[in-house]
């Protein structure tokens, strides 16, 4: 398999990294060139580095609570719940 297409080299490269052997074992192995494998790695590894995106997650904004108390008890609410719904439970008490 010396003529490996482009394609070919991601799923290599995870072989090697899943197989434990050293670059020089998995190479004699797999029938490459060692120093043509290291170029390629180094090459698909700094290409990876280039392809990373940066992603920054935002905590969840902190809802606020509404409660209403009347003669019956009272009502706690996410300040996320539709006010057209409270507004409808209040009616109907």
């Amino acid at each position: 398999m010396s003529n490996r297409r482009k394609y070919d080299w991601p799923t290599l490269l995870q072989e090697f990294s899943e197989s434990r052997l050293t670059q020089a074992q998995f190479c004699q192995n797999k029938g490459i060139n060692a120093k043509y494998f290291s170029l390629r790695r180094a090459r698909f590894l700094r290409q990876s580095q280039n392809d990373f995106v940066k992603v920054e997650v935002n905590p969840p904004k902190k809802h606020g609570s509404v409660s209403f108390r009347f003669s019956g008890g009272e009502f706690c609410f996410d300040t996320s719940v539709d006010p057209h719904y409270i507004a409808t439970l209040i009616r109907a008490l």
